[in-house]
């Protein structure tokens, strides 16, 4: 949870951010998601600005992977779709994610090679 530093007069400096230690989100997906998650899938991000996902992709003649960070709205029990981003090779790649609180899901949209393994981890800061 983040906490604000005061100066010498009592001023804000600015955040300060605690890095949760990174948990698994997703392990052994080897399918585009065909739909939805259940809300008790997503990351529970309540208290923390963004949310950094690592990602371990490997696989058979990778040529596209694309994944959406989707959004929880309580109020209406559906996801919401954030951005995309597309990855062109297997290996080890990083996102970081601004989820100000809200519960968040990566969910993969779009693959285009033979087989594909991914592994996602998240840390909140």
């Amino acid at each position: 949870m983040t906490n604000v530093r005061i100066d010498a007069n009592g001023l804000p400096k600015a955040p300060v951010y605690d890095a949760t230690a990174p948990l698994q989100h997703r392990s052994a997906v080897t399918v585009v998601d065909a739909s939805d998650p259940a809300e008790s899938a997503g990351i529970d991000t309540a208290g923390y600005q963004e949310c950094r996902l690592d990602l371990d992709l490997s696989g058979v003649a990778v040529t596209s992977l694309e994944v959406q960070a989707i959004f929880w709205n309580p109020r209406q029990s559906l996801w919401f779709g954030g951005g995309k981003r597309g990855f062109g090779n297997t290996g080890r790649h990083s996102l970081v994610v601004p989820c100000r609180g809200q519960k968040l899901f990566l969910k993969v949209t779009g693959f285009v090679g033979t087989s594909f393994n991914l592994d996602v981890d998240y840390a909140l800061s």
